[in-house]
């Protein structure tokens, strides 16, 4: 599933790089037209910036991951970044898709859904900004831990 995905993310990075300047944060290198590889992203100082200025960012997940949401998810929408990630149905259960998080499910509708979103700034600050507010009252590390403890008292009743 790491090799579908990573040559996934290759695939899409390709289709964006077509039409747009695409900065990419990875270890890996790559040559990839019109795709600037930045490097690593420092988790701590950097990541949060880049989140935050960016137009959009990108949650690709591994295609093992059929449940839940990816941490970078929460981390990119803290910080008030705009989102577009790929479906993942545990994204409906906490997110309103379209006015807090943006999924797509196919290249098509990934490519239709930048296109409309650099082109539409009011929106996408909007979204963004409701993603942020949502994480913020919504999704802590607090009430992770508790929703996460409840688990466990429920499995040991």
């Amino acid at each position: 599933s790491r090799k579908v995905t990573a040559m996934e993310r290759v695939e899409i990075m390709q289709l964006l790089g077509e039409r747009y300047s695409v900065n990419l944060y990875t270890t890996e290198p790559t040559d990839i037209k019109g795709v600037r590889n930045c490097g690593v992203a420092d988790y701590n100082t950097v990541a949060p910036l880049v989140f935050a200025n960016s137009k959009i960012n990108l949650n690709i997940s591994l295609r093992s991951i059929h449940a839940g949401i990816p941490l970078r998810a929460f981390d990119i929408m803290g910080c008030g970044g705009f989102m577009i990630s790929n479906f993942q149905e545990d994204f409906l259960e906490h997110f309103e898709p379209d006015d807090e998080v943006v999924l797509y499910s196919s290249y098509e509708e990934l490519l239709d859904k930048v296109e409309y979103y650099l082109n539409h700034d009011e929106e996408r600050s909007r979204i963004a900004g409701n993603a942020q507010r949502k994480v913020a009252a919504e999704h802590t590390y607090l009430q992770r831990a508790q929703t996460m403890l409840s688990f466990v008292e429920e499995y040991w009743k």
